[in-house]
C-alpha cells in the first residue's frame, strides 16, 4: 500500500531570498553532513622509542602510582609527553 503524500498547503514555501541564502552559506563545503567546528585540537600521532627495561619500568610504576592516587600523568604516555615538554620548553 502506497503512502499519502501530505497535502500541498502543509509545506512551507521557501522564498528565492531563503535559497540564495542557503546556496551562500553551503558553498565551498564538502557534501555530506555539517559538521560543528570544535577548537583545534593536536592530533597525537604513535611512534616507537627505545629505552632502557628499567627506565620503562620506573615510568609504569610511577603511572601506576599516579592512576591510584588519582593525579595526573595518569599513563606512561602522558609521563613521557610532559617530560618531552619540559625538555623542549628548556632548550
Amino acid at each position: 500500500m502506497a503512502l499519502k503524500k501530505p497535502p500541498f498547503s502543509n509545506r512551507r514555501v521557501v522564498t528565492e531570498a531563503e535559497a540564495d541564502a542557503l546556496a551562500n552559506r553551503l558553498a565551498d563545503r564538502p557534501y555530506g553532513d555539517e559538521k560543528v567546528v570544535e577548537p583545534a585540537q593536536e592530533i597525537l600521532t604513535r611512534t616507537t622509542i627505545s629505552i632502557p627495561q628499567n627506565m620503562l619500568r620506573e615510568i609504569e610504576d610511577l603511572a601506576l602510582h599516579n592512576k591510584r592516587i588519582g593525579v595526573a600523568p595518569k599513563s606512561v604516555s602522558a609521563i613521557i609527553r610532559d617530560a618531552l615538554e619540559a625538555y623542549l620548553k628548556k632548550v
